[in-house]
């Protein structure tokens, strides 16, 4: 019998880290309406060091989703409102700018800070 690590794994992890958020489906359903849905944020740091020994500093935002919680999978170009983290800080919205499947279920989006020009 086959583990549901879907189920069994993630379904508790994403109880307990998952924030609401609101996606914008722009690209992957271009009539649909904005609809809710959650995911785990995380941002990584990333560090490169130049052949001259200095180093570049960046980071990496993520939002892991469960795949069995869309009808249809956000992709590149849709937005993401993010209203507040786990430690109730105000994000903000966000464009995917990659998204990324386990294989066991879940899809981790990389996401940049989608800021207007006024």
């Amino acid at each position: 019998m086959a583990i549901n690590l879907d189920v069994l794994l993630q379904s508790p992890i994403f109880d307990f880290w998952a924030v609401d958020c609101t996606f914008v489906p722009l690209k992957s359903q271009p009539s649909a309406s904005s609809y809710p849905g959650r995911g785990i944020l995380n941002t990584y740091s990333t560090d490169v060091t130049a052949l001259d020994g200095s180093l570049y500093s960046d980071q990496r935002t993520i939002l892991d989703i469960r795949e069995s919680e869309f009808a249809v999978l956000p992709m590149q170009n849709d937005h993401v409102i993010i209203p507040v983290d786990c430690n109730n800080v105000p994000k903000g919205e966000y464009q995917i700018v990659d998204a990324v499947s386990d294989g066991g279920g879940q899809t981790m989006l990389t996401i940049r800070k989608y800021e207007t020009v006024m």
